[in-house]
């Protein structure tokens, strides 16, 4: 939809394949092949937990004990709280188990699940995961997932590895690109090729630096090689892999499932083919499909294309046993990477204890476990947020904290960031204390109550990509062979939890004893920074490299150098992309159907009021414009949304109004947002949109809470907000590296215009420094004085606009709470609520980062989103990434991603992320106009259809009921207008590309800036020939 083109919002880019969390090869237990006539039948594992739920008054598509296409039905139950109906069915032959959602979705899921346990850290899964999707036996096409993203209208396409599994999902609303989608996975996976050439773009190889030439050093490259030197650039990445090996040390936990960089040059092709033969055996597969198209057309394709002619084998050798428990705690420690933006060096230390905690399959425990680490840790009212957070000594949780159960034990971890070493013993006792008090004195029953009203609310608030939720959330529990139908009767495990509380007020407290104070197997550990990490690691990269290439004889020399010069043929040759299934355009012409909006003047607030299915739930937002803050007001505008609701109200202290705010709504949450005016780009206005919502006997006090938290904050609470302040300093720096393409394309924006500019300032890498600063130069009274003038200036009830989705029925009921609550709103004079927008000349930007891997990005100003040419603008980016810069700055350079894309405001981006280079990609982004017009023939019809379905996938894409309307809210642009779009997209001619090809690209932009987030560059000036501002 429109609101994910601003890059303050959700940009969807080519980042598609993700990567995993452990690894390899080298199976303990035995490949054991049996032949048909000796295969045993496989079975259903009985489940203990509960009785099946099956409602026989219902029309079921299958029977429970009859065969459909070699698939027997082994169990029926309907689901009433998700109104889904469950299919439990098992391929004779192999055992393959396919488990189908029947649920009235138009939003519908597929994928092919194998459970993999590698037994190394050369991420051989992750290679495979990877190699899977280059090309197979039916569609023997280089990269047809790739080439697929722009032949469908997939409304989600991904593959990813986790520590003991790898899965295929995808999901669209179209049937045909759902069977087309289907044909290109299952034959990927069950019948791929796997080349040796795909192995050395995907995974790792030895190149020449410069490839036409012998005599240039040697370097190691690869995709997955890159992709993980980037994901280990982030501490927090790199805390957690470590927390998950050196917890479970005994098996398949222990490696890195996605590799480690240096252990991934250890892998040989030979051993992929091995390691697909034996886990991507039907019998190892699970498959999952959801929504309302005929899983009995799945079924036949199976069974007739891929399974008939397999046998059964015996597939414990994949399973996963129990990690055995330890009598003793474990202490470990390791070495993190320095990190520039993060706090002072001497506060740039993790810590955290992690406890083994039950087995993943008892799901009642399991349940309840993840309730308890809840009510342990989330929020002030949470035993661990008063005795680790409030003290602030640190920079709050680390990004491990909280409950995992997606290994065959679950974990629970508590852990901080930015904390001294002096602190670490101090952080250990307090954890010990914090257990025992909970276990002598119990726990809050409010609290409790209010994280269990949580959990109720959240199974009726709907989400466009439930099917995708619904297959994440079980995959690990399926994994291990749990019952994930029962799983799904979360309203029967709270009832039990409620009973179990109701008859014994110690039921917690049991836990605590069993689970946090007599559990032995307790792992603590803690990182701290090295200035020589990344020193060392290219030391060891070296010394890996020298190991290798020690012994190579002129023949072997000469041998890779024909490799790199056969792989650059075979990234450059074309494809026979004619033989991959496409849509036409018979089947995406009719656009979606949403509801309508209307829109009324509620005691002179313009409301807008959507009427739409939302399973007694009531949405509210609230959007206030504003512009008459000063620059250093607005620069504090994000930290007043973060704290703001934190701080508690004149009425309530910051505890009671969170409790209360759980316990009625699904929280009350700002979010700043900037946006340029669509229609000629002249202007831009600053806005602070509220969210929140409620079960729809609820409303009253949703209001309620909403009125005191605008009308009565408060900021008085001096230590409270020190705590808070600090927490977001220390959670802005993390995941930067994760996002560094947004990060980069906002540090190319800022160089385009003043509104880039803020945007920066507000939320990107700048933003970082400026808080950072501020905090030291200014007191924190001073800090609150300047919020406290903020707040009537944001919820002012001049500058304010509503917006209500509520069901028919509610409908009425909302409106007259809506009334009472703005009715009582301050006014005050409304203002000017636009700026200005200023261009401005072009330069360049490095921001220097202690990370192994470069995120670089170009942007430049073209048209807004009602201008004629932006539509034609959207499809030339779409084509610009699929033909010529993923060819190019993935498959030849070895970027992980890379892209362009398009702003509402007009802005113009590429960008690249994890990328081996820097100044190349550039020179690439540069040479746009170049490639456009010497590679002329490849914009055909075809091409530019397959540019029209990579729109189309973000216009169609599906909307979550309480944010039905967000387009027109936020940017005025009403549904007319978006079919309007939509319809200029799909009339759009070569003609059009080559005649704004021409006006775009042909001279240079007046307006541009160029970015790179990553490590010293000191020839920039001289590479680039332009000058560079370095941000250290």
């Amino acid at each position: 939809m429109f609101s994910r083109l601003n890059l303050l919002r959700s940009t969807r880019h080519y980042v598609v394949r993700a990567r995993c969390v452990t690894s390899s090869f080298k199976s303990l237990s035995t490949f054991v092949k049996t032949s048909a006539a000796k295969a045993k039948k496989p079975k259903l594992l009985h489940r203990q937990v509960i009785a099946p739920h099956v409602s026989y008054k219902r029309n079921s598509r299958y029977t429970e004990g009859n065969v459909y296409h070699g698939f027997r039905c082994e169990r029926v139950e309907h689901v009433s709280e998700f109104d889904l109906t469950s299919y439990t069915l098992r391929h004779e032959g192999t055992g393959t188990e396919f488990w189908h959602i029947d649920r009235n979705d138009a939003n519908n899921v597929f994928s092919i699940n194998f459970r993999t346990t590698p037994f190394d850290s050369t991420g051989l899964s992750h290679i495979l995961e990877h190699l899977s999707l280059c090309g197979s036996k039916k569609y023997p096409v280089r990269d047809p997932f790739f080439k697929m993203i722009n032949r469908s209208v997939a409304t989600f396409m991904n593959a990813m590895t986790g520590p003991d599994y790898t899965i295929y999902p995808f999901s669209t609303m179209n049937e045909i690109d759902f069977r087309n989608l289907q044909r290109i996975y299952l034959d990927a996976v069950f019948r791929p090729n796997l080349t040796y050439l795909d192995f050395l773009q995907e995974g790792w190889r030895l190149e020449n630096k410069d490839i036409h030439d012998q005599s240039s050093q040697l370097v190691i490259k690869g995709v997955v090689y890159n992709e993980m030197k980037g994901v280990f650039s982030e501490n927090a990445e790199a805390f957690s892999q470590k927390l998950l090996n050196n917890l479970f040390p005994g098996h398949t936990y222990g490696h890195v499932s996605g590799g480690n960089p240096l252990d991934i040059p250890k892998l040989n092709h030979t051993d992929l083919i091995e390691f697909h033969k034996k886990y991507y055996h039907p019998s190892n597969s699970r498959i999952y499909s959801y929504g309302t198209f005929d899983p009995t057309k799945t079924l036949e394709l199976l069974d007739k294309e891929y399974l008939s002619e397999e046998c059964w084998i015996d597939i414990s050798y994949s399973r996963i046993p129990q990690q055995k428990r330890w009598t003793q705690p474990r202490n470990v420690h390791i070495s993190g990477r320095l990190d520039n933006m993060g706090a002072v060096i001497d506060r740039q230390n993790q810590i955290a204890i992690a406890l083994l905690m039950c087995d993943a399959t008892n799901i009642q425990e399991n349940f309840e476990l993840h309730v308890l680490s809840e009510v342990l840790l989330r929020g002030p009212n949470s035993a661990f947020y008063k005795s680790l957070i409030e003290p602030n000594f640190s920079g709050g949780y680390n990004q491990s904290t909280g409950y995992s159960s997606g290994t065959k034990d679950t974990t629970f971890a508590v852990g901080l960031q930015d904390v001294r070493v002096e602190d670490f013993s101090k952080f250990i006792d307090i954890f010990a204390k914090t257990v025992s008090n909970a276990m002598k004195e119990g726990l809050d029953s409010q609290h409790v109550e209010s994280v269990l009203h949580n959990r109720e609310l959240s199974l009726k608030h709907q989400s466009p990509h439930f099917g995708n939720t619904l297959l994440f959330n079980s995959t690990a529990l399926w994994n291990h062979e749990g019952d994930v139908v029962s799983n799904l009767r979360v309203s029967d495990m709270i009832s039990r939890l409620r009973e179990s509380l109701s008859e014994d007020n110690r039921h917690f407290q049991n836990k605590i004893e069993k689970y946090f104070i007599n559990n032995t197997h307790r792992l603590i550990l803690t990182m701290s920074p090295d200035e020589l990490y990344e020193d060392n690691f290219k030391k060891a990269e070296l010394e890996l490299l020298e190991h290798k290439v020690k012994d190579f004889n002129k023949e072997k020399l000469q041998k890779i150098f024909e490799n790199g010069l056969t792989l650059d043929a075979f990234q450059k040759a074309k494809s026979n992309i004619e033989i991959l299934p496409c849509l036409t355009m018979s089947d995406v012409r009719e656009p979606p159907k949403w509801p309508k909006l209307f829109i009324q003047n509620i005691h002179n607030i313009k409301t807008q009021i959507c009427t739409v299915s939302t399973n007694d739930i009531t949405y509210l937002k609230c959007l206030f414009n504003i512009s008459d803050l000063n620059d250093e007001e607005i620069q504090l505008l994000p930290l007043f949304c973060n704290v703001v609701s934190a701080m508690g109200t004149a009425k309530y202290n910051y505890r009671e109004f969170d409790k209360l705010v759980l316990s009625k709504t699904g929280g009350i949450d700002l979010e700043l947002n900037l946006i340029e005016d669509v229609k000629d780009a002249a202007s831009y206005k600053l806005s602070v949109m509220m969210t929140t919502h409620a079960l729809d006997k609820n409303v009253p006090e949703m209001f309620c809470l909403c009125q005191e938290l605008f009308q009565n904050f408060k900021f008085d609470n001096f230590v409270h907000l020190k705590m808070l302040i600090e927490n977001y300093i220390s959670n802005t720096s993390v995941g930067v590296v994760n996002s560094g393409h947004l990060y980069a394309m906002l540090g190319a924006t800022a160089l385009v215009s003043n509104a880039g500019k803020l945007k920066s300032q507000l939320s990107g890498v700048d933003h970082i420094a400026f808080m950072k600063n501020y905090v030291q130069l200014s007191k924190i009274p001073e800090i609150a004085h300047k919020l406290t003038l903020i707040g009537p200036k944001v919820f002012n009830k001049s500058n304010m606009q509503g917006s209500i989705n509520s069901s028919k029925y509610f409908l009425p009921s909302a409106l007259d709470c809506y009334k009472t609550f703005v009715e009582t709103f301050p006014t005050f004079e409304k203002t000017k609520i636009r700026n200005n927008i200023n261009f401005t000349e072009p330069s360049c930007q490095h921001y220097s980062m202690n990370i192994p891997v470069n995120f670089c990005a170009k942007s430049f100003f073209t048209v807004p989103y009602l201008h004629k040419d932006h539509p034609i603008l959207r499809i030339l980016a779409k084509l610009v990434t699929a033909k010529y810069l993923l060819p190019v700055v993935r498959e030849q350079n070895g970027a992980y991603g890379s892209g362009a894309t398009i702003s509402s405001s007009g802005i113009f981006s590429f960008y690249s992320y994890r990328d081996p280079h820097s100044t190349k990609t550039l020179e690439v982004f540069e040479k746009t106009y170049d490639w456009l017009r010497s590679e002329k023939n490849l914009i055909d019809q075809q091409s530019l259809f397959e540019a029209k379905l990579g729109v189309l996938q973000q216009l169609d894409s599906p909307i979550a009921p309480g944010n039905i309307g967000i387009d027109y809210f936020l940017y005025e642009i009403s549904p007319a207008y978006s079919e309007k779009y939509r319809s200029q997209i799909l009339s759009i001619t070569i003609d059009d590309l080559q005649d704004t090809i021409e006006k775009y690209f042909k001279s240079p932009a007046k307006h541009y800036g160029k970015c790179i987030l990553g490590p010293v560059h000191s020839n920039l000036d001289l590479e680039t020939s332009e000058k560079w501002k370095i941000i250290n």
